[in-house]
């Protein structure tokens, strides 16, 4: 039995579709305008989690739906950063917060953190837009 893995060129080549953006929409403001923020879900998520200084600690993951989420550490500075690796880097890949301030952050990508020294607890809380 003789079996052909090649395919013809008919079959690989597909045909270049023309692709034409949709026409824009023109919009009139006539008098004042008034926005509504969406609104959050029903219940925001909130946990602690130990952070120390030789391992960084995901604090928030990479989450599509946030609206905004908070941390805060009372009791020593912190390291943050997008990747466990910058955020062990310290200075060479991260951002130093402040303690007892807390810390908005306001985008969907992953937030990990760790102590500037010593084992300390972490407040974070997490909020999501309506689906």
């Amino acid at each position: 039995m003789n079996v052909d893995y090649t395919p013809d060129p008919e079959t690989i080549a597909q045909a270049e579709e023309d692709y034409a953006p949709p026409a824009p929409v023109g919009v009139v403001v006539c008098g004042p305008v008034q926005t509504r923020e969406v609104p959050a879900a029903g219940h925001p998520g909130y946990r602690t989690e130990t952070v120390g200084p030789t391992v960084g600690v995901r604090l928030l993951p990479l989450e599509p739906r946030r609206k905004y989420g908070v941390i805060i550490c009372l009791t020593s500075d912190l390291w943050i950063s997008n990747s466990q690796a910058g955020a062990q880097m310290g200075a060479g890949g991260a951002m130093r917060i402040p303690a007892m301030i807390p810390y908005p952050i306001n985008h969907l990508h992953e937030v990990w953190a760790l102590a500037v020294s010593g084992t300390h607890n972490v407040g974070v809380e997490t909020v999501n837009w309506s689906e």
